[in-house]
């Protein structure tokens, strides 16, 4: 009898955890809302990216945080699209970007990715911007390609291990990357989760947080091709951390936007990037957090756009 008891429960209980943390798949269909332009390359790797303000002014080449997406500029665009011309990009395994080939995502991946990206668009005179994990991808494309930038836009980049923010308990995280981890974590989502993390970590005032935003990024990462890409980047991050060498070679005009209150990134790590790479500015922000183009948009836009016209 006490088999049977034991194993109802252990039944109710995942059935429970299903409905909390397991969530279905939505294809690209479903998520038509979130598709844009499309880029292949000769592979024939698939970006999704938008084209946003006006064509023949300066361009911004806009990259997002781990686990967000394009639309995470929304608040930015609306600024700067009145006099620049932007090109936001899904990241791989983000968005509708594919995912990349083996599942391992590493800020040297990324940086990778963006060097196909500019080559395969042809572009040749760009204002990089980048956030968080996507900044730190910049950051290394700008170590290895230092003229191919008119200037650069870093918010509150990674790249520095400081013993804060995402990092994973080791055995968790190689877990995370083991062949069971990755389809294990790549079914796990629940919107409540998210928003609370989200509140908890990301912004100083939680109010600041826009439902949409939320919406956004739980929807996306039901996407199937592109399930777990967060936790797989976090879980490189704390197994297989990238430190970042060579920042003071880079010459490249360089801004560094900063929320005083950064909880996932802090702002001892502005402080450090901004003392290596020479001539560069740092701007902080006080009762920021970490989304600080989200929280702080106008303001952290227009002092982007007052850093690139006197760049």
């Amino acid at each position: 009898m006490t088999f049977w008891i034991v194993l109802i429960l252990l039944l109710i209980f995942v059935w429970l955890l299903g409905i909390a943390f397991f969530s279905p798949n939505l294809n690209r269909n479903e998520l038509s809302n979130f598709s844009y332009n499309q880029l292949a390359f000769a592979d024939g790797f698939s970006v999704n990216y938008r084209e946003v303000g006006r064509e023949g002014r300066p361009l911004l080449l806009c990259f997002h945080g781990g686990g967000d997406s394009l639309g995470g500029w929304g608040e930015w665009a609306k600024v700067l699209a009145r006099d620049y011309h932007l090109i936001l990009v899904d990241l791989p395994g983000h968005g509708l970007t594919d995912p990349l080939p083996g599942g391992t995502y590493t800020p040297k991946h990324l940086a990778d990715f963006i060097g196909r990206f500019i080559e395969a668009m042809g572009l040749e005179k760009f204002v990089l911007v980048g956030h968080s994990f996507g900044g730190n991808a910049v950051l290394r494309y700008l170590i290895e390609h230092p003229d191919a930038a008119e200037a650069a836009i870093l918010i509150a980049p990674g790249g520095y291990q400081c013993g804060k923010g995402l990092e994973m308990p080791p055995a968790m995280a190689r877990f995370v990357l083991s062949h069971w981890g990755r389809r294990l974590v790549s079914h796990l989502g629940s919107r409540g989760l998210l928003r609370r993390m989200l509140k908890a970590r990301f912004f100083y005032n939680p109010a600041a947080l826009p439902e949409k935003m939320v919406e956004r990024i739980y929807l996306l990462s039901r996407y199937k091709k592109n399930r777990g890409t967060v936790l797989n980047l976090v879980a490189n991050a704390t197994v297989n951390f990238q430190p970042l060498n060579g920042l003071e070679n880079i010459k490249t005009p360089t801004l560094f936007i900063w929320g005083a209150d950064d909880h996932i990134i802090p702002l001892e790590v502005g402080r450090y990037f901004s003392g290596k790479i020479s001539g560069s500015q740092l701007i902080t922000y006080e009762n920021i957090g970490h989304m600080v183009h989200v929280e702080n948009a106008k303001v952290s836009a227009d002092d982007a756009i007052k850093f690139i016209k006197k760049s």
